[in-house]
Formats: C-alpha cells, sequence, structure tokens
C-alpha cells in the first residue's frame, strides 16, 4: 500500500479530517491521519475516547472494490493493534470486539471503522480510527477512577511513539490485504487472540441473548456458540454487541 500520512499536534478528531477529505475527493486508499492529541476523539456507541497527549491517535481511509464481511476492518485493526503491541513486549489480548487489553482486563487501546453512506456502484470507502495508551502521560488520572485502563508504558513496552507507529501501520497494511484476500483467515486469527475464546460466555445480539461456549467465528455466520443443549447457534457479527464471560475471572485462559 501506498500510504500519505497526514500529521497533526492536536486535532479534534482524526476521523472527522479523514471524512472531510473524503467528501472533498481528495482521499485515497492507505491514507493516515495521525494526531498527537484529540480534543474530541471518540469510540463507539458514541463514548468520548480520551486523548491526551503521550498516546498514538491514528484514522485510515480504507477502500474496496465491494462492501466487506460486518466488522472485517474493526477486526483487522484489532488485529495489527495487537501486533503492534506483542512486537514490543506487551502481553496483551482482544476483547470483542474492538479493544486490546490486558490479561487483567486493563483497556490499552480501541479501534472503531465507520463509514457515512456508500456509493451505489462505487468503492465501499470507511475509515478505520486506532486509539492507543502508549506513554502514560496519556491517562488521565480521572479516567483511572472510572475505567481500569493502562498504557505500554506502564506494562514496560517500548514507548517510542515513531517505533510503534511504524510497526502498527506495518501489521495494518497486511491485516488489510488479507481481508481482501481471505477473510476466514482473519476472523479465524481473531478469534483466537479474544481472551474469551472457547469459554462459557453470553452474546448479547439485537433482540437476544445466546449462552453456551464460544467456538469460533466465521465472516458470513458469525459468532459460533455450541449450548450446553449441543445445538449450534450464529450470532452475527454485525448484531453481537458484546460478549461477556459466564465462568469466574476474566483474561487469559
Amino acid at each position: 500500500m501506498a500510504w500519505r500520512r497526514f500529521r497533526y499536534d492536536i486535532v479534534d478528531s482524526t476521523n472527522e479530517r479523514a471524512f472531510e477529505t473524503i467528501d472533498r475527493g481528495e482521499a485515497r486508499h492507505g491514507d493516515l491521519f495521525i494526531a498527537g492529541s484529540q480534543t474530541a476523539g471518540r469510540g463507539t456507541h458514541g463514548r468520548v475516547w480520551e486523548s491526551e497527549s503521550g498516546g498514538l491517535y491514528l484514522s485510515a481511509v480504507l477502500e474496496s472494490a465491494e462492501v466487506p464481511p460486518p466488522g472485517a476492518w474493526t477486526i483487522a485493526g484489532a488485529l495489527a493493534v495487537h501486533d503492534a503491541a506483542v512486537a514490543h513486549g506487551v502481553d496483551a489480548e482482544i476483547d470483542w470486539p474492538n479493544d486490546l487489553i490486558t490479561p487483567g482486563g486493563h483497556k490499552i487501546a480501541g479501534v472503531m471503522a465507520e463509514s457515512r453512506g456508500l456509493r451505489s456502484g462505487g468503492p465501499a470507502i470507511f475509515v478505520l480510527g486506532i486509539g492507543l495508551n502508549v506513554g502514560s502521560t496519556a491517562l488521565p488520572p480521572h479516567l483511572h477512577a472510572s475505567r481500569r485502563v493502562s498504557s505500554l508504558e506502564e506494562l514496560g513496552g517500548e514507548i517510542a511513539l515513531d517505533a510503534i507507529e511504524d510497526t502498527l501501520v506495518q501489521a495494518l497494511e497486511e491485516r488489510i490485504e488479507a481481508v481482501l484476500r481471505d477473510p476466514h483467515s482473519v476472523y479465524e486469527a481473531f478469534f483466537e487472540r479474544c481472551g474469551l475464546a472457547r469459554r462459557p460466555v453470553a452474546v448479547s445480539g439485537a433482540q437476544t441473548s445466546v449462552e453456551g461456549t464460544w467456538t469460533g467465528l466465521d465472516p458470513s455466520l458469525g459468532v459460533r456458540i455450541e449450548g450446553t443443549d449441543g445445538a449450534t447457534r450464529f450470532v452475527s457479527v454485525a448484531h453481537a454487541r458484546g460478549v461477556r464471560p459466564l465462568d469466574r475471572g476474566f483474561g487469559r485462559r
């Protein structure tokens, strides 16, 4: 991929900058918008993403000839962040559907893919946003009080922002190409890196909740659950809003 990197010391939202470029017809596949901090960073379901100096905040413009399977870009992004964290010596796992956490459940990173109207007959254009807590300065005191969070620095990993950025971009390129080439392999890799894989879970869908052992993930069928009655059920990736453990403990299997 031919990456173009657009940098900001501070910006409202890297995703917004990406969408503005798309609206002007100037964006292309592989454009990266990177900021030292954000004043209006956001996560899933309208949540605010704390974006203090010391973190890595990045948005990528992704185009494909067809609309990818549900959740494909979020899954690719989460895998790439996991790749980068592990490469820098951090023990981490993926929490469905878009967070990177420590084995103890402390959040390190979040990923969010979004589109704003897919054009009929044209390429499918998405923006993939990634927020990664790198240095401890990325974690305001009030954030520690409201939820469990951590950073690469606190976990003893390499904290050079430029090094982590390069590792992440390289991993992202590999995962994006894999989605376009063989999405099944990407979903399988994602499943293997989830802390709740092969454990008893409850999957909350759009209108129901399914309980059983999480045994797989398929780009077409979704989250595969084996019930205690022996029946196999699927919850589509698009509708699986949460996966929570039914057994004690959260983290490493």
